[in-house]
């Protein structure tokens, strides 16, 4: 028995290795996940104001002519169509993110589950020790006394 709790403590020992690597590898995931919500935020949020500046240029314009007022226009729609398009990045990096997140979660809750076990089966094996070292003892206190008797 106490040769098949210390082979279940090593396999726990490599499960709760295997555990941390999947934290680890979920944790890297969820830190790429925000980098790209926050490198498509910046993007949007400068796309925003080139529409803005683009628009406030073409209304103060002195001298405009009805092409540089259609050009400015044009200008400013396909800057909306490249806002739209990160917008829509913007929301698919938000649900990556949500499931890395979800994902990160999951490992560390596994990770945790896998240490308790882990622990129950270190004072198990602590438990079996003591006992069997105790046991030990009893039998040599018993056998002095039984030659001790025999003795007198």
């Amino acid at each position: 028995m106490k040769d098949e709790l210390k082979a279940s403590l090593k396999r726990l020992g490599r499960l709760a290795q295997i555990k941390q690597t999947y934290v680890s590898v979920a944790e890297a995931n969820v830190r790429n996940a925000e980098g790209e919500v926050r490198q498509l935020e910046s993007a949007e949020s400068q796309l925003t104001g080139n529409i803005q500046g683009k628009q406030a240029e073409i209304a103060y314009l002195q001298t405009a002519t009805g092409h540089d007022v259609q050009s400015g226009e044009r200008y400013i729609q396909a800057l909306e169509l490249q806002r739209r398009l990160i917008r829509q990045s913007l929301e698919k990096a938000n649900l990556d993110l949500e499931q890395c997140r979800t994902e990160w979660t999951e490992a560390m809750r596994e990770q945790k589950m896998v240490e308790k076990v882990q622990e129950h089966r270190l004072h198990q094996w602590e438990h079996q020790d003591d006992a069997a070292s105790q046991k030990s003892q009893d039998e040599i206190s018993i056998g002095r006394f039984v030659r001790i008797r025999r003795q007198n």
